[in-house]
């Protein structure tokens, strides 16, 4: 097979590459699906993305190389597990019914699934056996997530199966990439095999997240602007947050706290009832989701981000993308005690108190009100950490990865 290498230094044959994903979500709007399609596309790849799509989208949608394929409508729901893995599972059935039909106009040089669910996996099971590689992108270990969501639930009872499912899914694809240290290290005892295994995080969109011009450095008197972008779930602990905006705000009359994300609808409600006990319907903003350009504009203007996490066997393991994007713009962050980021950030990088402690985290948040230069220096450290994982970084270790799948099928004359 004759090679040449692409401009992002991606080897490929001496035709158009391409390959074929499927995911459970939106595009563009999933940024890990979103970036790794845009990788590819920079090296000279074409990619078809077989998606879910909202009311009002195209079915079909071209992105230079990319093409959107959105075979079902989503819903936003998603906190019934019944209707979920359903819903799921119809949608593994539409993107393999939409694989084959592509096939027939295109050859495909790889395959990349992305979880949950992990058996959507074997949407690729036919260019698998044609000797096409495959990749599963585990975005999250779906073993733990259920261990957390079902923890108090008759569900739970269904754990065995999400573990053989897992297992199963691994063993089928050629390669694995994963999105955290705890992650890798977990798959790696459930027996998945190291060197089957790439880590390959959701670090920050460099394009977007950059180093404002400055920020100011002051101490901060009358109250700080905390900020939380993402998820808002449960786990996720925003309520430990809005408890200690409740502490602070005797001390700082103006501390604020704004919440941009999707939102678990019950959970939803449920903070809304806490600020209302707690009467800090000034102090705190419930917000929507907000695109990642209007995000990288609020981080500028706020004094801390806040990473409340809870400590379960989920959230342990996981990595917040959240916390690089806050260092990209060099924002001071207070978060939760947790292996997962620890693995990444020291002591002197992020300010950390005990997960689902409400009066540490008011505690460190007050400390870091004190110590403009503490803030800075925190700040400084936390951007030479996060180097070393940084997107361009990332890009390129999963560039390699697929050049490494697409080369050995060549060599083995598929």
């Amino acid at each position: 097979m004759a090679l040449y290498t692409g401009k992002d230094g991606l080897k490929m044959g001496s035709g158009t590459q391409r390959v074929a994903m499927a995911v459970f979500s939106y595009y563009p709007a999933d940024p890990r699906v979103r970036r790794e399609a845009e990788v590819l596309a920079r090296a000279g790849i074409d990619v078809d993305v077989v998606c879910l799509g909202r009311a009002g989208e195209p079915r079909t949608e071209n992105y230079g190389r990319i093409t959107a394929h959105r075979v079902m409508q989503g819903t936003e729901r998603k906190e019934n597990l019944i209707k979920y893995f359903l819903l799921s599972t119809l949608f593994a059935v539409l993107a393999f019914l939409r694989f084959l039909s592509l096939s027939l106009r295109h050859r495909y040089s790889l395959v990349q699934a992305h979880n949950m669910p992990d058996h959507l996996v074997f949407v690729g099971l036919l260019h698998r056996l044609a000797g096409v590689p495959v990749i599963l992108d585990l975005h999250d270990l779906t073993v733990e997530l259920f261990e957390s969501k079902t923890r108090q639930n008759r569900l739970k009872v269904l754990l065995p199966v999400v573990k053989l499912a897992e297992r199963l899914s691994c063993a089928f694809a050629d390669s694995v990439l994963t999105t955290s240290p705890g992650f890798r290290q977990r798959l790696i005892e459930r027996g998945i095999p190291a060197k089957k295994i790439t880590l390959v995080l959701n670090s920050a969109d460099n394009g977007l997240f950059k180093m404002p011009r400055a920020r100011a450095w002051r101490k901060i008197e009358r109250g700080p602007a905390l900020l939380y972008h993402g998820t808002v779930a449960k786990r996720f602990g925003l309520h430990v947050a809005i408890e200690a905006v409740g502490l602070l705000k005797t001390r700082f009359p103006e501390t604020r706290l704004s919440i941009y994300g999707k939102y678990d609808p019950s959970y939803r409600e449920e903070l809304e009832a806490l600020v209302r006990e707690k009467g800090l319907s000034g102090h705190v903003e419930l917000g929507d989701y907000l695109p990642l350009d209007r995000v990288s504009e609020v981080i500028g203007t706020s004094d801390m981000g806040i990473v409340p996490y809870l400590d379960d066997p989920f959230m342990n393991l996981a990595l917040s993308t959240k916390i690089f994007e806050y260092v990209c713009m060099r924002m001071p962050v207070v978060a939760s005690r947790l292996d997962s980021i620890k693995s990444i950030f020291d002591e002197e990088s992020i300010k950390y108190f005990t997960a689902g402690d409400t009066v540490d985290l008011a505690e460190q948040i007050e400390a870091f009100c004190a110590s403009p230069e503490q803030r800075r220096s925190f700040t400084e450290k936390a951007a030479g950490a996060y180097e070393v994982v940084s997107w361009p970084v990332m890009s390129q270790r999963y560039l390699n990865t697929v050049n490494g799948l697409i080369c050995e099928e060549g060599k083995n004359g598929h």
